[in-house]
């Protein structure tokens, strides 16, 4: 069991780094480099996720695309649950996903400058 643990962990810590690398490239390609990115990102969505549509002005786009299918796709393969359980799953990834680009702005800053 605590191997699964520690593979779960590991495997949430990989689409996590994905989706934030995948929603910054899409939000530079809107806004243009900045060097603070992740945090706009961040500052927009930490409170209600949806608070990144009006910050990159694209209906929803980004935020479904690049964030919540990217979780829903992860949760749906690694974890094989029903529909419900998926789709809350799915939303406690993109919190856990959103909350790591606020803690690690300045490396999701680095890499969308490279």
């Amino acid at each position: 069991m605590a191997k699964r643990k520690k593979i779960e962990r590991q495997e949430r810590a990989k689409v996590i780094i994905d989706m934030n690398d995948f929603l910054i490239k899409y939000a530079e390609s809107i806004l243009g480099p900045k060097p603070d990115l992740a945090q706009q990102l961040y500052q927009a969505g930490k409170d209600e996720i949806s608070g990144i549509d009006q910050l990159l002005q694209d209906d929803g786009f980004g935020r479904k695309d690049k964030y919540e299918d990217i979780a829903t796709g992860f949760v749906y393969n690694f974890y094989q649950v029903d529909s419900a359980t998926n789709k809350q799953v799915a939303k406690e990834l993109v919190q856990e996903a959103i909350r790591d680009m606020g803690k690690n702005a300045k490396k999701y800053n680095r890499w969308a400058e490279e």
